[in-house]
């Protein structure tokens, strides 16, 4: 097949939802079939449903999101010799952060299929580089890629806690993410990942259900996007759109200092979506707490929204980790406030100014930043105390202390600076 007429399928579970055409610019056809069906939607508000093709912008920043990002990328375009977009999801599809499945042309959605594994097994892949059936698998299987900048895994795993790879495009339980690699001076990133998502939940942040995997020494997080239908005993998946998708900027574009979404246009997008008054709620919340723990990479792809059977909401969060701690990642914060990017320099005014361009009361909005900063100063010595039990001396136990000393004085310094009325 020429490639001016190839094409990736999209479905919904065995449903044909339209497709995707290799042609610059990307084009996107609904399927009549699906535009007649009962409970038919239209994969983001950018690419309403319609007889029409979609093409241009939109089409890219809904599809290119759903790539890894940047060495992950890098590493895919060389190993599979392709660059564009429609060439790595062709190569990388499957299960991904979607609700869809995307597949190459003429090939149909197959039963889900999982390889057994063991966590001595991946353990081995990981920190020794061997090239066991499972390596081979991992490294070779066109279907395992998630979108993000950090390697990651997805696996299948069952109600005794046994490890299995999900085969062609079966979807995934879990995502398994080890300590980033290759950057100067980072380390440990999964025990820090595994504190702060564990130390939302305890704030009732509602994230991504978070552990520390002892024999991988990696983050183990459960898959809201997915869940189990106990009276199939197969998993079913739940649609998510990132900030960027519904913005329609493309991964590159996904911090506003390059001219991706900012704060107001996060706002923006929940409302347009019309998640409940909670999730608004929750999205200030989540905009101090990556203050507070200095999460500077608190970026709009690290925001989504999920289609649930009880309507649209802010989804879980995911991707909290203290960057500040580590000397070599940027000083900046992710998004402007009032025109400041830099965590220290965030005064009151700059958050009342914030929060009237986002349409808050302003002591409201102060409120959950002061409220919250108390919260995390009285669950931080739990969460730390439970992982102190499972980390091991050296390092891991040299960076639950780092961390605890880092959130607690972000905590006192932002707040005590916070109730000074003067820039």
């Amino acid at each position: 097949m020429s490639a001016e007429h190839e094409a990736l399928d999209l479905y919904w579970k065995t449903q044909r939802v339209g497709r995707l055409f290799n042609e610059q610019p990307l084009r996107f056809r609904y399927d009549n079939g699906w535009l007649e069906a009962p409970a038919a939607v239209s994969l983001s508000p950018r690419l309403p449903l319609s007889q029409q093709t979609h093409s241009g912008n939109d089409v890219l920043a809904y599809f290119e999101n759903l790539l890894p990002e940047g060495g992950l990328r890098r590493h895919i375009e060389l190993s599979h010799h392709t660059t564009t977009v429609f060439g790595l999801l062709r190569s990388v599809g499957g299960d991904t952060a979607s609700g869809y499945l995307l597949l190459p042309g003429g090939e149909t959605p197959q039963p889900a299929c999982y390889r057994p594994t063991s966590w001595e097994e991946i353990n081995s892949f990981l920190h020794s580089g061997s090239q066991t059936e499972l390596a081979e698998q991992l490294i070779h299987n066109a279907r395992i890629s998630l979108a993000g900048a950090q390697n990651k895994l997805l696996l299948m795993i069952d109600e005794n806690g046994n490890p299995a790879i999900p085969e062609g495009a079966a979807p995934s339980s879990h995502l398994l993410k080890p300590d980033i690699k290759g950057l100067h001076g980072v380390w440990c990133s999964a025990l820090n990942e595994t504190l702060c998502m564990q130390l939302a939940a305890a704030l009732a942040l509602d994230v991504a259900e978070t552990s520390f995997q002892p024999d991988t020494r990696a983050c183990l997080i459960k898959r809201y996007d997915r869940v189990m239908n106990h009276t199939t005993g197969q998993l079913e998946r739940y649609h998510q759109l990132d900030f960027c998708q519904l913005a329609g900027t493309p991964s590159t574009l996904k911090y506003e200092s390059d001219g991706g979404p900012g704060l107001l246009s996060c706002r923006q997008q929940l409302q347009q979506v019309g998640v409940p008054a909670k999730d608004l709620q929750r999205f200030v919340r989540w905009f101090f707490y990556n203050l507070f723990i200095g999460n500077n990479d608190s970026h709009a792809k690290n925001l989504s929204i999920l289609h649930t059977p009880e309507g649209v909401r802010l989804s879980p969060f995911y991707d909290l980790m203290c960057t500040t701690i580590y000397s070599g990642l940027s000083k900046r914060f992710a998004f402007q406030v009032d025109s400041v990017d830099h965590p220290g320099d965030i005064g009151r005014l700059h958050l009342e100014s914030l929060a009237k361009a986002l349409s808050f009361k302003p002591a409201y909005f102060l409120r959950q930043g002061l409220q919250l900063a108390d919260e995390v100063l009285t669950s931080l010595p739990d969460v730390i105390g439970d992982l102190s039990k499972t980390a091991q001396p050296g390092n891991e136990q040299v960076t639950l202390e780092r961390l605890f000393q880092r959130i607690t004085t972000n905590c006192q310094k932002m707040t005590r600076r916070w109730k000074i009325a003067s820039k």
